[in-house]
């Protein structure tokens, strides 16, 4: 199957990543999950649903931001493969060219 079959039947997944244990994003993570409860616990429950709406605010940001970060990188990825295979201008003869 060509890259673009396998990307049309869902065969390539960009996102579908392990975090490497003991990473910096590990280690954040972690701090992440082991407090999470203790400051819900700690928060009266109208400021539990408050603390909640952010949490998931800031999911959908990072899903934003990825996304971008994802298209951003495509378009880079093109350009350059664009500059490299197709654009010719240069201030110079390419001496291998056809005269």
């Amino acid at each position: 199957m060509s890259f673009i079959e396998n990307l049309f039947f869902g065969n390539i997944d960009p996102q579908s990543r392990a975090v490497r244990t003991g990473s910096r994003a590990d280690k954040l993570r972690t701090l992440i999950t082991d407090h999470l409860p203790e400051i819900e616990n700690a928060l009266p429950d109208e400021q539990r649903g408050v603390l909640e709406r952010i949490m998931e605010a800031q999911g959908e940001l990072d899903t934003i931001s990825e996304l971008d970060s994802f298209t951003l990188g495509f378009r880079l990825g093109a350009a350059f493969t664009y500059d490299t295979f197709v654009n010719t201008d240069t201030p110079y003869r390419d001496l291998m060219q056809k005269l």
